[in-house]
C-alpha cells in the first residue's frame, strides 16, 4: 500500500468517528427551530435592526427597530424576547455557526460602514481647516 492510501483510510475512518460523536447535528429542524432561526435572519438582514456583541462572553444581542423582539444568541442556544413571552431554543452546531456567521458579516458590514463614514468626515474637516489657513495668509 502506498502512503496516500493509507491517509485515505485513516480520514474515513476519522470522518465515521467524527460523525457519530456529533448526532445532533443530524437531526431534523424542530418547527420551533426553523421559526427561530427565520426570525432572526430577518431581523438580522434588516438595516434598522440594532446589533450589538459582547467581546468577552461572545454573546451576540438583536434589538428589533420597533423594539418589540429582542434575540440573545449564546453557545448553541437563542432566546427570543418579546414583552409578553420568551422563548428558548437549542441549536445544532450547523444552524448556530450558520447564524453566527450571518450575525457576524452584517456586523462587519455595519463596522465599515461606519469608519468609511468617519474617514469621510474627517477629510472633510482636514479641507475646511487648509482652506481656512490659506485663506488667512491672502
Amino acid at each position: 500500500m502506498n502512503y496516500h492510501k493509507i491517509i485515505r483510510i485513516l480520514q474515513k475512518i476519522g470522518l465515521k468517528f467524527y460523525r457519530l460523536g456529533n448526532q445532533y447535528d443530524k437531526s431534523e429542524k424542530s418547527d420551533y427551530e426553523h421559526e427561530c432561526i427565520g426570525i432572526c435572519k430577518s431581523l438580522i438582514k434588516d438595516e434598522r435592526t440594532k446589533l450589538m456583541m459582547s467581546p468577552i462572553s461572545r454573546k451576540r444581542y438583536l434589538n428589533s427597530h420597533d423594539k418589540q423582539i429582542f434575540i440573545i444568541i449564546e453557545n448553541y442556544t437563542m432566546i427570543i424576547v418579546n414583552h409578553q413571552y420568551s422563548y428558548t431554543i437549542d441549536l445544532p452546531s450547523k444552524s448556530y455557526i450558520r447564524i453566527t456567521s450571518m450575525f457576524d458579516e452584517e456586523m462587519e458590514k455595519r463596522r465599515l460602514a461606519m469608519e468609511r463614514e468617519i474617514k469621510s468626515n474627517v477629510k472633510h474637516s482636514l479641507k475646511n481647516i487648509y482652506q481656512n489657513l490659506v485663506n488667512e495668509k491672502v
